[in-house]
């Protein structure tokens, strides 16, 4: 008998195995999807998400065509998370709303409860629409991403990141915008509606983090 033909007989079984694992690896992923997609607080149309990762469900608001990626973490107790329309996350982002606390005399910090007045301590996260949050990103309570934002892969964002900024660090911090402030302008007109544009005061303070001395042509071009 050849002394291959062991080997492949080994793969082949190997194969068929895999495939029955595969199947039915698939198969209960695709039950507890079903069986968990209704526990958000809130879900939009085409929405994605894997039912191996974490979720505190009920404290979670997703919007339309929405991509929560592989194995996310995304977890708050009390405080709210609520995510856009178009947003995609890559492979395992953390996202964590509340906190605890550290200044507590005489306890160890796993014993010492909230009380109704550490509503600082529970503050969510909102990200805007059509923002892309890369692979093992980390996002911490209270910050707010603004809509059009690219965050790099393994950072740590600690504070409001602007619309339209890319993103990236530990902690997290400004890079660049996508565009010049005329570019976003003319990508809002063809996106959004005029009263869900970016209002001029918005506009201009994009305009002073590109360290630009120019200004939005007007008002009028900006909401038109």
């Amino acid at each position: 008998m050849s002394t291959h033909r062991p080997g492949r007989v080994v793969a082949a079984v190997a194969r068929f195995l895999d495939l029955l694992w595969s199947s039915g690896t698939r198969a209960r992923r695709a039950v507890r999807g079903l069986a968990s997609a209704s526990r958000f607080a809130a879900r939009g149309d085409n929405f994605t998400f894997d039912p191996d990762g974490v979720y505190t469900y009920e404290t979670i608001e997703v919007g339309r065509n929405v991509d929560l990626g592989h194995r996310p973490v995304i977890m708050a107790a009390r405080s709210r998370i609520r995510i856009g329309d178009n947003v995609m996350f890559g492979p395992e982002v953390t996202i964590r709303g509340g906190n605890h606390r550290i200044d507590q005399v005489g306890a160890p910090m796993i014993a010492v409860g909230k009380r109704p007045s550490d509503e600082a301590l529970d503050r969510g996260v909102t990200i805007g629409d059509d923002v892309w949050v890369g692979t093992r990103a980390v996002i911490l309570h209270g910050v707010t991403i603004g809509r059009g934002a690219v965050i790099g892969a393994g950072s740590v964002v600690t504070r409001p990141v602007p619309p339209y900024a890319v993103a990236a660090g530990n902690p997290a911090r400004l890079i660049r915008l996508r565009w010049p402030v005329e570019t976003i302008i003319s990508h809002e007109q063809q996106l959004y509606s005029p009263e869900q544009r970016l209002t001029p005061a918005e506009l201009a303070a994009l305009a002073d983090l590109a360290g630009s001395e120019t200004r939005p042509t007007s008002a009028v071009a900006a909401r038109r």
